[in-house]
């Protein structure tokens, strides 16, 4: 009887030994196939090295360093300045009369005219400002963009106005009334005829009407309200540039104005003022009627069914928060001005919030790194001691 008992349990051994054998055997034989064979992905990289190199395309201009900046209010008041164009008052309407909650932060608006407000922003005096986007590279050392606030001309924009027809043969020297060299609308012109020698003079936005009808200058660009009533004044249109580039990019639109906040302010800051811009924004446009009645006051003869008109063309969705669309837009602009040679530098616009998500998507792909070498150092190990295993049984 012990003999018949023994022999199952010597059964039941060899077959585990065999067991091992096996798998051993196919543990090795595993190692000596990854000898032999490199693995897929070092073969791709290895073709990938052996292919000519693509060209790479230039690379935006990293942020600069902050330079000094004017010493802020020390009452903790925010300075917030605003166009002096009634679409821009529509949009603070809410902050000026207190008809958002804004917590413990106190507001003092400035309204002035945009080609003032450019120039202060290259200096850093407001917190808040508005600028046109043919500013931002003369002002991104100091300040970041808002994704509200801003004024984005959908298939419609700057329209380049004159008193007479303007013939092929009277471009080269041409002179036109722009709203600031360096505004949005003087950029998208020269876009619109790169090859023209256009003698550009600047103005007050308000004046540029009367100019052209007093015979001043020759033609003019309208970013104001004047953009809906020129024919009332025998003003002719030669070219919507709004609608120009709305075609010309397949339904992007023109990125005219944006706000713009100190970069030396905290983020934790930053943050909460942008939602206060925006909630004043979101309030006007869910109380048209009384922000529309505060408007007016800026609207100087305008009637209220124009000003309301004018409003609509710029106060939308894409001032509560232009997206990636507004994005793209903007930096679609500063890569043509670019490549024509209007902008020095090819610049991405940077947005509050950026640098932050840049950081955690940095830190996140460390970690991410860290786990794929832990986690190869770990299956190294594994193969190594099946490989040693293997040896051991083949011995």
């Amino acid at each position: 009887m012990a003999a018949k008992k023994k022999a199952p349990a010597k059964k039941k051994a060899a077959k585990k030994k065999a067991a091992a054998k096996k798998k051993a055997a196919a543990a090795k034989k595993a190692v000596a196939k990854k000898k032999a064979a490199p693995p897929k992905k070092a073969a791709a990289k290895k073709k990938a090295a052996e292919a000519p190199p693509v060209p790479a395309g230039p690379k935006p201009v990293p942020l600069p360093k902050v330079p000094k900046m004017p010493a802020r209010r020390k009452d903790g008041v925010i300075t917030l300045a605003f166009g002096a164009e009634s679409d821009q008052a529509f949009m603070v309407y809410a902050l000026a009369m207190a008809k958002v909650d804004t917590e413990d932060r106190r507001y003092e608006l400035v309204r002035t005219d945009m080609q003032k407000l450019d120039h202060a922003a290259m200096d850093g005096k407001y917190d808040v400002t508005a600028i046109t986007y043919g500013a931002y590279p003369s002002v991104r050392a100091r300040y970041l963009v808002l994704s509200c606030g801003g004024s984005y001309g959908d298939h419609t924009g700057p329209v380049l106005v004159a008193r007479k027809p303007i013939r092929a043969g009277e471009v080269d020297g041409l002179v036109v009334a722009v709203p600031g060299e360096t505004s949005t609308a003087a950029i998208a012109l020269r876009l619109w005829l790169p090859q023209a020698e256009l003698e550009m003079t600047a103005m007050p936005t308000r004046e540029i009407s009367l100019r052209i009808r007093a015979g001043h200058v020759r033609s003019g660009l309208l970013i104001n309200e004047d953009q809906i009533t020129y024919r009332n004044h025998n003003l002719m249109r030669v070219v919507d540039l709004g609608r120009w580039w709305g075609e010309m990019t397949e339904g992007l639109p023109l990125a005219l104005g944006t706000n713009v906040i100190r970069r030396d302010i905290s983020f934790e800051e930053r943050s909460k003022i942008a939602l206060d811009l925006k909630r004043s924004i979101a309030y006007a446009l869910g109380h048209r009627e009384e922000a529309l009645d505060w408007a007016m006051q800026y609207a100087g003869n305008l009637d209220r069914d124009t000003l309301d008109r004018y409003i609509a063309r710029y106060v939308n969705d894409l001032s509560l928060d232009c997206g990636e669309r507004g994005r793209q837009a903007a930096g679609l602009l500063f890569k043509e001005a670019h490549r024509l040679g209007i902008v020095p530098d090819l610049l991405e616009p940077v947005f509050h919030g950026d640098e932050e998500a840049a950081a955690a998507a940095e830190e996140a792909r460390k970690i991410k790194e860290a786990k794929a070498a832990a986690a190869a150092k770990a299956k190294a190990k594994a193969e190594a001691e099946a490989a040693k295993l293997a040896e051991e049984e083949g011995q």
